[in-house]
């Protein structure tokens, strides 16, 4: 439209669930529909906030020139998503988007990624952490049940009744479709209305 350049261009978007849970998918979503997203980044982008976290500097220094940032962790040592206050602090204007799914469902998913050796590595750094080399697959197990709950919680918490906040089911259709609206409403050009798929499963994003 001959008046576009008048309308305000749309926030920063940072997904805030965990991995597994359509990250990917997410990613490919904003990527499809001509936004600038990065995902993980072979875990490059999750350090880069943890060292600028860890010197005081804005969180997104020297990555932020992305609309999208999704997969922002490092396997058992930082999870940047679980710094959305500071995120939304820094970056007044973006939207927090929570993907969620079955959370039995999810940790299996976590156990088998990579063959396992996603929830090994955990494992082990788990156990340093800790120094308890007792800790087992099944204290695992309950831990990322656990630390789903806390995550949920504390998101919930703090979104409440905020406008800039959208949480949805990937594996449900109708809530796939409620994002793409909630994202046009925002003010991003969001064609259709399911996430593309991306990742090891074809029945749902799963990545």
């Amino acid at each position: 439209m001959a008046w576009d350049w008048l309308r305000p261009k749309p926030g920063r978007i940072f997904l805030i669930g965990h991995n597994k849970c359509g990250t990917r998918s997410f990613h490919k979503l904003l990527r499809k529909n001509g936004y600038s997203s990065i995902h993980y980044d072979k875990g490059r982008l999750a350090r880069r906030i943890q060292a600028n976290f860890t010197f005081s500097k804005p969180l997104l220094d020297g990555v932020d020139g992305y609309c999208g940032y999704t997969d922002m962790e490092l396997c058992g040592e930082f999870y940047a998503y679980r710094l959305f206050p500071l995120l939304d602090l820094q970056y007044p204007g973006s939207c927090f988007i929570y993907n969620t799914r079955d959370v039995s469902r999810w940790v299996d998913s976590r156990m088998n990624h990579r063959k396992g050796k996603y929830a090994r590595a955990y494992l082990d750094r788990m156990r340093r952490a800790y120094d308890d080399h007792s800790l087992t697959l099944e204290d695992l197990r309950q831990h990322w049940e656990e630390a789903w709950q806390l995550h949920d919680l504390d998101l919930r918490r703090y979104f409440a009744g905020r406008s800039n906040f959208f949480a949805f089911n990937i594996s449900v259709p109708s809530e796939q479709a409620a994002l793409c609206r909630f994202l046009r409403r925002r003010g991003y050009r969001i064609r259709g209305k399911v996430l593309p798929h991306a990742g090891a499963r074809s029945s749902q994003a799963s990545s």
